[in-house]
């Protein structure tokens, strides 16, 4: 697969403890790559990144991308060639809880990993994972383009808004000159997921409830 592309390639994922990002760094080891993650401990018990055995297959560095100094360590130890940036405060809900938390992580610690990025000669590439929720919301019935404003009116979309910006930024101020990603040219992709609800996934209770209810109380959801 990939045609051995990823084979033997040093690769940084930060956090693989969460659900997808524990898919990726398994995917990511099972075609061959040296893998080191940085993540925060699994917050659910159980989780996909315990019951997969993530941590003996893998480099697992515990720590907050809020702290540069861990995450410049994660990178001098590992020296990636390419880097998948996951870590972040995942739910809208939370962010009403502690936006001061939700922003810090999601937009500071996209910083940190993008200047490390831009202080590792190794890096060639990069992509930063952050949500379809960065666009400013307008209420209509069709979808989003890329083109289209940032925004949010929640802590959690305005903090994915600003990190689009943010990558942006970086993107044209130092990665797009000429050849590595050291204040030079390399390949920086911005991915905007969606919401995943699965087996393994402790994230959307309302989700499970959802699924566990009558035909008549699925109604109402909608």
């Amino acid at each position: 697969m990939f045609n051995n592309f990823y084979s033997g390639r040093r690769i940084l994922v930060t956090g693989h403890t969460g659900f997808k990002g524990s898919w990726l760094a398994l995917w990511l080891h099972e075609l061959g790559a040296q893998v080191t993650g940085l993540a925060l401990p699994p917050n659910t018990e159980p989780n996909h990144f315990d019951l997969i055995g993530l941590k003996n297959l893998i480099h697992h560095i515990e720590g907050d991308i809020r702290d540069f100094k861990m995450v410049q360590k994660a990178f001098d130890a590992s020296q990636p060639e390419i880097v998948f940036h996951l870590a972040a405060q995942p739910l809208v809900r939370d962010s009403y809880d502690d936006p001061k938390m939700t922003f810090d992580t999601n937009i500071g610690g996209t910083v940190n990993v993008l200047e490390a990025i831009r202080h590792c000669p190794s890096v060639k590439a990069a992509v930063v994972v952050t949500s379809d929720k960065c666009y400013e919301n307008k209420e209509w019935v069709w979808g989003y383009r890329e083109n289209d404003p940032m925004g949010g009116h929640d802590p959690y979309s305005a903090s994915k808004g600003a990190t689009e910006i943010v990558c942006s930024a970086y993107l044209r101020s130092f990665f797009q000159k000429s050849g590595d990603m050291t204040e030079n040219s390399g390949d920086m992709t911005r991915i905007r997921q969606n919401s995943v609800s699965c087996p393994r996934n402790s994230d959307f209770p309302e989700f499970h409830r959802f699924c566990h209810c009558s035909r008549r109380q699925r109604h109402r959801w909608w």
